[in-house]
């Protein structure tokens, strides 16, 4: 099994799933001031590949090079010094990302049950397979706990449910 880590801090650098935001305020610290330049350009690559990855990264220093496409050596000891790296149950998170995806037959019932239309604005495009009760909530990767939505609907359901929080 391969050890795996991820950015202890990582949501406040999330934005979404494939985005990442960094604050100005990165700038002005002086961990990061004080950090190389490849290093910085490698903080930076691993926290966008950490938000394609679903903050699960392997600990081998020369897949992370190959993956970053790196042209240095990446040093996951001098990072960790500006960023914490917390140690992942690679079995734990295997069974989170399983009950996360959404297989393709399901997919494709989802979207035949729904016309191919969003449920909250109807439109045809940048459809997307949501869980009506969130995994993290204990909802069920099932038909009956599905729906599309088009992009836009499902950003705004998000946004709806942090702010309940």
């Amino acid at each position: 099994m391969e050890q795996v880590f991820g950015f202890r801090n990582f949501r406040q650098f999330e934005r979404s799933r494939k985005e990442i935001r960094l604050p100005y305020g990165l700038l002005n610290d002086l961990r990061f001031r004080q950090l190389p330049d490849a290093r910085k350009a490698h903080l930076i690559c691993l926290l966008l590949l950490s938000a394609r990855m679903d903050n699960v990264l392997p600990n081998n220093p020369l897949k992370l090079e190959q993956m970053i496409g790196a042209t240095d050596a990446v040093d996951l000891g001098a990072l960790a010094e500006f960023v914490a790296f917390a140690e992942v149950d690679a079995a734990v998170d295997e069974d989170r990302l399983a009950r996360r995806r959404i297989p393709d037959p399901l997919r494709a019932e989802v979207l035949l049950r729904d016309g191919a239309r969003c449920r909250r604005c109807r439109t045809a495009v940048n459809l997307e397979i949501d869980h009506i009760v969130p995994v993290s909530k204990g909802g069920r990767t099932e038909e009956a706990n599905l729906q599309t939505l088009c992009r836009r609907c499902n950003r705004r359901k998000w946004k709806n449910l942090l702010a309940q929080f």
